[in-house]
């Protein structure tokens, strides 16, 4: 963000003025045109309007200090004539309509460029140990056997991305090798599986983890979904091969636990299947089209304030007598849902009042399955 300086016809340095503030109109993606709601416009005002609209940028023409005026449209008329658009009433002053303007500049500002909220393709992937019966589930999945399913672990090495139309939506399906850590694999080949999977982990949207039950949830499984959350991705966690529980009893005992023996994953949703059986198949693509949806959800910046507002009312932080003041909050991504927190004093969000917030977000706004990333700021 540019703050330029301001242009007056009596200002010595004028010529200057103008010079500095072309480039920042050359550098800029949205341009703010603030102006005086209590004042008559001016000649300068039309000039610099004209300069505007002829530099092909985007243009939000903010008309402040309109405390009291903010729903009287006769107060915005006369600003309409300086062809820029709809003029955005604000009261910095009183702080009004500022979370709007916010969610409206952000709305303007250009995709990053891992944000795949434009991709028709939704992207994901099974991941797992070898013989997990990730193969087995796409499989059962699709309807066809487009890989050769073995007892041997290890027998699907390649990844091979699989375009897929169902119901009208378009997916890219990964059908990866099983996961080893690299220290205990001795031979090439199954070294360049693992790098693969992770490599296929960073491209995907929505990771399905499947999990062999005889095998449980191990170190190394942690290890992935520390993988899958530290790179952004929604996962959903499927335990496979539930026809080795004894009875539907022992099934339901397990289930009880699961969220204690994920932690600190426990707000991946899971499901049971048995791909043999082909128990519970078709949930898997309905969970992958919600994940999908929800790590691209995005919130006003007015809720995302309430929201934090709600969470700093059950808790306070502090740090050698400094309490935790929180400006303001706001979602600048998705795909994950990314937050800017403007605060007093960042040194105060340590990991774990980050994830606090975290955690609070993801209730409030039932975030299940997706990674949440919050930036600390200092407010200047």
């Amino acid at each position: 963000m540019i703050d330029s300086a301001g242009w007056g016809l009596n200002d010595d340095l004028s010529h200057l003025v103008q010079e500095k503030i072309q480039e920042v109109i050359n550098i800029s993606d949205i341009i703010l045109f603030v102006l005086d709601g209590r004042s008559e416009l001016t000649a300068l005002d039309y000039e610099f309007a004209d300069i505007l609209r002829k530099s092909g940028k985007k243009v939000i023409l903010v008309v402040n200090k309109m405390e009291g005026r903010i729903d009287k449209e006769e107060y915005l008329a006369p600003f309409t004539t300086l062809g820029l658009g709809e003029p955005f009433p604000i009261s910095a002053l009183h702080k009004q309509n500022l979370y709007e303007l916010l969610d409206l500049i952000i709305s303007l500002l250009p995709p990053t460029e891992e944000s795949h909220t434009e991709d028709e393709f939704i992207r994901f992937a099974f991941v797992g140990r070898p013989n997990s019966g990730k193969s087995s589930l796409l499989n059962a999945l699709i309807g066809k056997d487009r890989s050769i399913v073995s007892e041997i672990p290890g027998t699907t090495r390649d990844a091979v991305d699989l375009v897929w139309e169902f119901n009208g939506k378009k997916y890219i399906i990964v059908d990866t090798p099983g996961l080893r850590r690299p220290a205990r694999v001795e031979e090439g080949l199954e070294e360049l599986s693992v790098r693969k999977t992770l490599q296929t982990i960073r491209k995907i949207d929505v990771a399905v983890m499947v999990i062999d039950l005889s095998v449980g949830v191990r170190e190394q499984e942690k290890r992935i979904l520390h993988y899958i959350e530290d790179k952004g991705k929604s996962c959903l966690i499927v335990f496979n091969k539930t026809d080795l529980f004894p009875s539907l009893k022992e099934r339901r005992e397990f289930e009880k636990i699961v969220p204690q023996i994920l932690q600190p994953f426990d707000y991946f949703p899971f499901i049971f299947t048995s791909a043999i059986r082909n128990y519970n198949v078709k949930k898997i693509l309905p969970w992958v089209d919600k994940l999908f949806e929800l790590r691209n959800m995005r919130i006003p910046t007015s809720q995302v304030n309430r929201a934090i507002e709600e969470a700093l009312s059950k808790t306070n932080f502090s740090k050698k007598g400094k309490i935790l003041k929180v400006y303001y909050a706001t979602q600048v991504d998705v795909a994950p849902p990314t937050f800017v927190f403007f605060v007093n004093e960042p040194e105060i969000m340590n990991k774990n009042v980050v994830k606090y917030f975290e955690k609070f977000l993801r209730s409030y706004f039932g975030w299940i399955g997706t990674p949440i990333k919050i930036e600390v700021r200092k407010r200047e």
